[in-house]
């Protein structure tokens, strides 16, 4: 892994992919709540991951039309190479996937999103911590400092600067959102150990959630055809935060620091805010503002940190 993302290209500096990354998140929420008015979690989970396995389907089946070419993330092609390990971690990471999207479906299902979405911005707290046993990253000051900055600006973003204004309604629901946030950080580290061909990799974490969301729909429910605008609703979802998103995260997770990722990570609520702002008009308050700034400040921090730190170490070895 390449630690100085000043010399990345474009397709693999974090600075560029996680912004994009954003952009596409930033809508789950509303369009997951929107399509729950519609038809049920299961439904959404299930058409959700069977329009990702189909486009990822038709890519995999270009790129072995254009075998001899690059990857799909433009290096060199490499040969699949499979053992138990390597599967039962692409077992686990399918795992991982579709229980971040069904918990958090069912916990916007049950609780307003305003609380199901700040609950589970806990998810890149759980990344960073579970990067220190997983992958031996040190838990630093600056570190904290990013972390608690970026929580602090979300839950300030999120209560308009009055925390007794948010109120739990639905422990149930609660629960739900703070275990996707568990399950996403795990996701997370664990992706990060993968070493096979990444596209490959993606697709069977792919169809693996879409067999655990076919399961859960027939036994939960019952197999209908959504209307039209529900059908574009999660087609929207499986592209933007699937195939697409699964492409630019796994790049952001290649190159980069799981912590660096998780601090981007934090930019979410702001991205919504802005997309609220673009599409139904409505201005930020003084809060806000005040709220936007420490997360965007969350990420230098931390870069700096990492400087500071590489520029002690360094003078130590002189």
């Amino acid at each position: 892994m390449q630690a100085n993302t000043g010399k990345l290209r474009a397709s693999q500096n974090p600075y560029v992919l996680m912004p994009l990354l954003l952009l596409m998140w930033g809508s789950l929420a509303a369009v997951g709540k929107l399509l729950l008015r519609q038809i049920d979690s299961y439904h959404v989970m299930f058409y959700m991951y069977g329009f990702a396995v189909a486009a990822f389907a038709v890519i995999m089946l270009f790129k072995r039309s254009r075998r001899g070419r690059a990857d799909f993330d433009s290096t060199a092609a490499r040969p699949y190479v499979w053992t138990i390990r390597s599967a039962a971690l692409l077992l686990a990471c399918g795992l991982f996937s579709f229980l971040y999207d069904f918990l958090y479906m069912q916990s916007l299902s049950r609780i307003p999103a305003v609380e199901a979405s700040m609950l589970n911005y806990l998810f890149p707290i759980f990344i960073v911590l579970f990067a220190v046993p997983i992958h031996k990253e040190k838990l630093n000051r600056f570190k904290l400092l990013s972390v608690a900055m970026g929580f602090l600006g979300t839950v300030l973003l999120m209560t308009k600067g009055d925390p007794g204004s948010l109120h739990l309604t639905n422990p149930a629901g609660d629960a739900l959102a703070i275990l996707a946030a568990v399950c996403w950080g795990l996701f997370t580290n664990l992706a990060k150990l993968n070493k096979q061909d990444m596209l490959m990799s993606t697709f069977m974490m792919t169809v693996i959630a879409f067999l655990l969301s076919a399961c859960s729909l027939f036994a939960y429910s019952n197999l209908t055809l959504p209307a039209p605008p529900a059908l574009g609703g999660v087609l929207w979802l499986g592209m933007s935060n699937i195939v697409i998103g699964f492409f630019l995260y796994f790049q952001a997770l290649r190159y980069s620091p799981a912590s660096l990722v998780a601090s981007f990570t934090f930019f979410t609520p702001f991205v919504t805010l802005a997309l609220i702002v673009l599409l139904l008009g409505e201005k930020p308050t003084t809060t806000d503002y005040a709220a936007a700034l420490l997360i965007l400040a969350s990420v230098p921090v931390q870069q700096i940190g990492s400087r500071i730190a590489a520029r002690g170490k360094g003078q130590l070895a002189g």
